[in-house]
């Protein structure tokens, strides 16, 4: 008989119950692909990850030559939490760029992701829960003092890529992840097949935002954005499971981020989004991390965020699952301008709501 434990959490989200559900296995070796793959079908959660020893003879995924970087890290610039009512204001110093120690940085972990229905290469939501709970479990090394950032290395489907921690009181506080390039693979524009869209989502062509294009966009995991003109026409959407999933999976996308820029909260907000993925039995996620990355890069490169930018680099928050409550707030660092992106980092809190065992 196998016994692997496993923790779940709700990740963008101080709150429990609320953010998008993750199941993590901290402790995978032996798992055969199929044993992941039933596992993760038997959690039913939109990921769960099996988080396994790490292999440092990889290729960085963002297209940087990898470097290993000293302790600790200045802080992150201005990310915050906001949720229930809550705000949570960062510094305003961003994590600075260390010296160089190695061109081959020593992987801590690998991570494979699962759907409930395949393997996928990279993901959000899963990296900013599964390194909280490592965290916690002691894998990640406490800066001096027990406050400050930690970065360490991951590797997951699509290379490898940086992850930095911050701790308060000996704990994880939020952690933040460097994402792959920014990539514009697909674009619609004939008026037909943007009204397919639209009808696949319960709407009307004539309530997309016609000032920004809808894409199929990546860094790590592609999606079809699609831009909604209001919060309204976004609350109310319809999906047509079967019409959305044919569209974006033909187009190349594993999901679809339709999103407004009008938002709930005032403040730091810049969009409101909901992703779709029947394709994969999942509804509709609460928070996906890889998604806001790809769509916060979206908006600056379209000079469309609404947010300044600070030496070079533009914050802001994306709202995410209100409307299925779970709340969740994302929080974007990218670094770019109009036209040119080179860098996007998403970070948000955990929350740990269970703890269990799987028996076969």
């Amino acid at each position: 008989m196998s016994n692997y434990r496993f923790v779940q959490l709700d990740v963008f989200t101080r709150e429990p119950f609320a953010g998008n559900p993750l199941a993590v296995f901290p402790d995978a070796e032996g798992l055969t692909d199929e044993q992941m793959m039933k596992i993760a079908r038997e959690m039913n959660l939109s990921e769960t990850v099996f988080v396994l020893k790490g292999d440092s003879n990889q290729q960085s995924a963002n297209g940087k030559q990898p470097t290993e970087s000293k302790l600790p890290l200045t802080e992150v610039g201005q990310l915050s939490e906001k949720g229930s009512g809550e705000t949570v204001k960062r510094s305003e110093q961003a994590i600075e760029q260390l010296p160089a120690e190695s061109t081959a940085p020593k992987v801590l972990r690998r991570l494979r992701i699962f759907t409930p229905a395949r393997e996928i290469p990279f993901a959000g939501h899963p990296v900013v829960g599964t390194w909280n709970v490592l965290a916690r479990e002691g894998v990640v090394p406490i800066p001096e003092g027990g406050i400050g950032w930690t970065r360490i290395h991951h590797e997951v489907g699509i290379g490898v890529l940086p992850v930095d921690i911050e701790f308060r009181a000996g704990a994880p506080w939020q952690v933040v992840m460097t994402q792959g390039q920014f990539q514009i693979l697909n674009e619609v524009d004939d008026w037909h097949e943007q009204a397919e869209i639209a009808r696949s989502l319960g709407r009307l062509r004539e309530e997309l935002d016609e000032s920004l294009p809808i894409q199929v966009i990546s860094t790590g995991l592609t999606s079809l954005v699609v831009p909604i003109r209001s919060l309204a026409d976004l609350r109310h959407c319809r999906v047509n499971t079967a019409l959305l999933a044919e569209i974006y999976t033909r187009l190349g996308a594993t999901g679809c981020h339709a999103f407004s820029r009008e938002t709930i909260e005032i403040g730091e907000a810049r969009a409101h989004a909901r992703f779709f993925a029947p394709a994969d039995n999942i509804s509709e996620d609460p928070a996906t991390g890889s998604a806001a990355g790809a769509l916060g890069a979206y908006l600056v490169h379209n000079g469309a965020s609404g947010a300044e930018s600070v030496g070079g680099r533009v914050r802001f928050i994306i709202e995410q699952g209100d409307f299925i409550h779970r709340p969740s707030r994302i929080n974007l660092d990218v670094k770019g301008k109009l036209g040119a992106i080179d860098e996007v980092r998403v970070g948000g809190p955990s929350v740990v709501v269970a703890y269990g065992e799987v028996v076969f």
